[in-house]
């Protein structure tokens, strides 16, 4: 798990302090809560999520190490909730299906994940409870599609919303259309043979608009 986290940590990093410091004596400890000496060189990542991480030597090799700083609890605490909840780590693909509500609304709120160490990995789906899980592993987007209306401004709409992601997600328009969730009109009940003051009960007009 350490050793995946590194690769996690390495390639999402936006910056890398080199030669960042000296442990002091009873300063850091490691993953299995052991004293780092005094005198060992470490330099810091910092990521996307704009989290730091401590690693031994001046700048990273392949033997560095993650340390964690005794006086903050935080950052080894994570670690340790991460290795403990192996599990969760891992996300599955889940399609989310429209209720009611979000026909009603006219929109739906979708949300995708790829491996955070692989640029060219596959997009999925996820659940929105997914979403909002810790989950260093993989970098995570949501889109908001409009599901219901005109069928060419809804298709306009959506298709840029895909667009503008797909060049940071490569993949995102192979896995969702702009017209997947689509339906013009959820309510109406009005048949092509109706005439005017004819039809009874819903909606007398063709769909959409909405």
């Amino acid at each position: 798990m350490s050793k995946q986290l590194i690769d996690i940590i390495t390639k999402t990093s936006f910056q890398v302090i080199k030669s960042a410091g000296f442990t002091k004596k009873d300063e850091f400890i490691d993953v299995n809560e052991k004293k780092i000496p005094e005198g060992i060189p470490y330099h810091i990542h910092r990521t996307r999520d704009k989290r730091e991480y401590y690693m031994t030597s001046a700048q990273h090799e392949t033997n560095s190490i993650l340390i964690f700083k005794k006086n903050n609890k935080t950052d080894f605490f994570r670690y340790k909730t991460l290795t403990n909840r192996k599990s969760q780590l891992y996300l599955q693909e889940n399609r989310t299906i429209p209720t009611e509500t979000d026909y009603e609304k006219g929109f739906i709120n979708l949300y995708f994940a790829r491996q955070a160490n692989d640029k060219k990995s596959k997009v999925f789906q996820i659940t929105e409870n997914d979403y909002k899980q810790d989950t260093p592993f993989y970098e995570k987007i949501t889109l908001r599609l409009k599901i219901t209306g005109n069928e060419d401004n809804v298709f306009a709409e959506n298709n840029s919303v895909i667009e503008a992601q797909d060049v940071f997600y490569p993949g995102l328009s192979l896995v969702i259309s702009p017209l997947s969730y689509y339906q013009e009109s959820r309510f109406s009940t009005s048949s092509p043979s109706s005439t005017s003051g004819g039809s009874s009960g819903g909606s007398s007009g063709g769909g959409g608009g909405y």
